[in-house]
């Protein structure tokens, strides 16, 4: 039964996992750079909403009656979470050094590190997993304590104040008085996209899926339409007002955009085959994995973004394929799935 419920899900993850490739890398912008933006702000937007969606799914749909029980899978959980990403931190370690050591160690840079290790990643990409562990953390208490309705309307609202700092920052860093306030929050938190702003909604809508009965395929597929249509009407108004730029990210429309795309993949019922599951492995692999790859390559290949693009997807997945199949042979290696 798992298997034809979810399988939609797990291929969905992998091209998720190519659609994060492309944020970091910027394919098409030597074919088009206007091509490449909308392409990235509003198709590749969706993946990470979709892992927080998706993670909150699987969370929240084992919901039990007995408080304790779900407190223990709630503490597993989170230290599944933690212990995956002190590993990829460590691995990213040599890169960390190399970034710092390129711009001059300093006393400043250390506590920078460290606030990123706690808030942001303590590499940029990474930034998903303590934002999934801080995000889930919120979701968690506030439903234990008040609910879904009570849930969904504080991560609404936490988002809608990140929307308003990460879209807009543009016009806060041009305002008298209000662009001190803006630097003084991005001096501490850096960004709204983060496990308080961004994650809560996402997983929160993971929650509201988990406990609600699925919509019609045909439903849910013509109001993500909709909602994708809308979110690229929204993308074309910022980027025509000038508040387009790399780090926007919390677009309204994304929120009923990636609650009709999960909608819809959870309803429909597709044959499962084993490697739906590989593709699961594989996609987790590929998100964390590929930036180690990107940095070389691009010292390779500065000015062919797109080659650097297949070359990352194929290094990322060779990796992927190895670990999943020596996995069985070096048990060490489940730490990294």
């Amino acid at each position: 039964m798992r298997g034809k419920q979810f399988g939609a899900i797990d291929i969905a993850r992998y091209i998720s996992a190519l659609l994060v490739v492309c944020i970091h890398v910027y394919p098409f912008v030597d074919i088009s750079k206007t091509f490449n933006t909308y392409f990235i702000q509003t198709v590749c937007r969706l993946a990470v909403p979709f892992f927080f969606v998706v993670s909150g799914y699987f969370f929240f749909r084992k919901w039990s009656e007995d408080e304790e029980e779900n407190d223990f899978r709630f503490k597993h959980y989170e230290w599944r979470i933690l212990k995956l990403y002190l590993i990829w931190t460590v691995i990213y370690l040599p890169y960390t050094i190399w970034n710092y050591a390129s711009s001059g160690f300093s006393l400043i840079s250390i506590f920078a590190y460290i606030r990123d290790f706690f808030l942001n990643g303590s590499y940029y990409h990474l930034w998903f997993l303590p934002a999934l562990i801080i995000g889930m953390a919120i979701v968690y208490q506030i439903y234990k304590r008040k609910g879904l309705s009570f849930t969904l309307k504080v991560a609404f609202a936490l988002y809608l104040i990140g929307y308003l700092i990460n879209v807009y920052a543009p016009l806060w860093e041009k305002l008298p008085y209000v662009s001190i306030l803006y630097g003084f929050f991005t001096k501490t938190l850096v960004t709204a996209r983060d496990g308080f702003f961004f994650g809560p909604m996402y997983l929160a809508l993971g929650l509201l899926l988990a406990k609600t009965r699925r919509l019609p395929t045909r439903v849910s597929l013509i109001a993500f339409s909709i909602c994708f249509a809308l979110l690229i009407l929204e993308v074309w108004i910022y980027t025509r007002i000038g508040m387009m730029y790399d780090l926007s990210c919390m677009y309204l429309m994304l929120v009923p955009a990636t609650y009709f795309l999960v909608n819809y993949l959870l309803a429909v019922k597709i044959p499962y085959r084993q490697q739906y599951k590989i593709l699961r492995y594989d996609s987790l692999i590929i998100y964390t994995s590929h930036i180690l790859f990107v940095r070389i390559l691009f010292m390779f290949f500065p000015n062919a973004n797109l080659v650097v693009y297949f070359l990352t997807i194929a290094l990322s997945q060779g990796l992927a394929s190895l670990i999943v199949r020596e996995k069985e042979k070096y048990p060490i290696l489940n730490n990294l799935i």
